[in-house]
């Protein structure tokens, strides 16, 4: 067959499918590309550069596939690789997940805020500390929380599975009076 090989479409076609309604002859792309268009690896086909992800550097992948091919994953990586990162992302989500538990809305403490509340006990950063809400009835916020260590916050998480909210209640309470007895001069 002559033709020329489209190097989007990776076939041969004649040599008047290179030729643009202008007139104008592409020797490397065939005709049936419309433009605004870019391949995406995971769906195999060209699709709008609408859903591609807007940056400096050219991606193959569209935002629904770019888990696939490393982009975010390797992004991601990266960004745990600092320990501060790591250790404020790790807090909240396990505040997350404790709101899940209680069934609150998610919580409206950022990860700031809630390292604000754990350097309050806990100055060296060393990430044994977490936040638990005090009242089990409200949303975990900056007014409803109170420092515990990862090893006070396992048994407190059994006493809520167990459904001994009054346990919880006073324990989370002689936890945060000791905390303030440390804390005042």
């Amino acid at each position: 067959m002559t033709g020329r090989l489209c190097v989007k479409c990776k076939d041969y076609f004649p040599v008047a499918c290179f030729l643009s309604e202008d007139g104008t002859d592409n020797p490397t792309v065939c005709n049936h590309h419309v433009p605004n268009m870019r391949y995406c690896r995971g769906c195999d086909d060209f699709v709008k550069l609408d859903l591609f992800s807007r940056g400096p550097t050219r991606q193959f992948a569209c935002r629904k596939h770019m888990n696939l091919f490393g982009g975010v994953k390797v992004a991601k990586k990266k960004q745990m690789a600092n320990p501060e990162t790591k250790r404020r992302t790790q807090q909240w989500k396990r505040c997350y997940q404790d709101s899940k538990i209680f069934r609150h809305a998610p919580p409206s403490m950022c990860q700031i805020d809630i390292e604000i509340e754990i350097q309050k006990v806990d100055s060296k950063s060393s990430g044994n500390y977490a936040v638990m809400p005090v009242d089990t009835t409200i949303a975990t916020s900056t007014l409803n929380v109170t420092v515990v260590t990862l090893k006070q916050r396992v048994e407190l998480m059994k006493l809520v599975g167990s459904g001994d909210l009054d346990e919880y209640t006073r324990m989370l309470t002689a936890i945060k009076s000791s905390y303030a007895e440390q804390l005042s001069p």
